[in-house]
């Protein structure tokens, strides 16, 4: 008994569909802006405010552009064909830390965060 159980690893239940192998890969993250204030107090610390409804285009080698949207929280997924892509950024924001340039395989999952530099600074007293 053994050895048929073994071999038939393959089986399929009658009426039950094999799954599909996945043909795409899943990008997610989150995105926030730092400064949170134009002056922040001595000893706090501020990860980055969340950057809500952010434009992040995938682009690749296909005609079309890839597109997601961050949510209230900053937080953000796309499912993308596999091949490799760069990533454009929608904002007047500069990028201080995340990928521009990812590769995607089918069946993956990949982290991409990003800290974005608002411009929110302190007034220079005047002379």
């Amino acid at each position: 008994m053994l050895l048929v159980a073994a071999g038939c690893g393959a089986y399929q239940f009658p009426g039950e569909a094999q799954s599909p192998s996945p043909s795409s890969g899943v990008v997610s993250g989150r995105v926030v802006s730092v400064p949170c204030a134009p002056v922040e107090q001595p000893g706090s610390t501020c990860a980055g405010r969340p950057v809500p409804n952010l434009e992040l285009d995938y682009v690749g080698s296909q005609p079309t552009v890839t597109k997601a949207i961050t949510d209230s929280s900053g937080n953000y997924a796309v499912d993308l064909a596999p091949g490799s892509y760069v990533v454009k950024i929608k904002t007047y924001m500069r990028l201080i830390k995340g990928p521009t340039n990812l590769t995607i395989a089918a069946g993956s999952s990949t982290k991409a965060d990003y800290v974005l530099d608002n411009g929110i600074r302190a007034p220079v007293p005047q002379q």
